[in-house]
């Protein structure tokens, strides 16, 4: 019953998002093809450019050469919320090492900027809407959960996909894979 519950707020709020027009205007681009794969770790990671909190239009290829931590969020999401400092605490470390946490929020764009001030957020923000949830499923999220984050590596090559809320030491194993250290 609470699950079923959980899913109807979820599409409602959905919903309520498709309907809302947004001055994000993201372009999304795909290789391979928009029809996701089984499992896209290995693949190229999909191209796509979002707003900032700015306004200013963002592409996924400003930090090629760079191992990513692409985070999928909203500010709704209690395990989004618990996870962020963590991603702080590795930007901070390993920033000079070439790694890049990059938010990608599902929100509104003024409730996105309250909640990042309140928190201190030092890395990278960009917010996509109902865009950005279609960007999840091209990455790899066929379940449509939050938070969902995905590592792409200095090739442009995604390493692994992780759903749900993810730990400092597990973005420092994926870095140690990466010989980031």
């Amino acid at each position: 019953m609470i699950l079923i519950a959980a899913t109807a707020a979820v599409g409602g709020y959905f919903l309520q998002q498709s309907l809302h027009t947004t001055s994000a205007d993201p372009v999304i681009k795909t290789h391979p093809p928009a029809s996701s794969p089984v499992s896209v770790v290995g693949q190229l990671r999909p191209d796509f450019m979002l707003p900032d909190l700015e306004d200013k239009q963002r592409s996924i290829s400003e930090w090629d050469g760079k191992i990513r931590l692409v985070n999928f969020w909203a500010t709704w999401c209690p395990p989004c919320l618990r996870e962020m400092p963590a991603f702080i605490e590795m930007q901070e470390q390993y920033a000079d090492k070439d790694f890049v946490v990059l938010g990608i929020a599902i929100d509104y764009k003024d409730t996105v900027q309250d909640f990042v001030d309140s928190l201190g957020v030092n890395y990278p923000i960009l917010y996509g809407e109902m865009a950005a949830l279609e960007l999840t499923t091209l990455y790899g999220n066929r379940l449509g959960v939050l938070p969902f984050s995905v590592f792409v590596g200095k090739d442009n090559k995604i390493i692994s996909v992780h759903n749900g809320e993810i730990t400092a030491e597990t973005i420092k194993n994926v870095l140690l894979s990466q010989n980031v250290k």
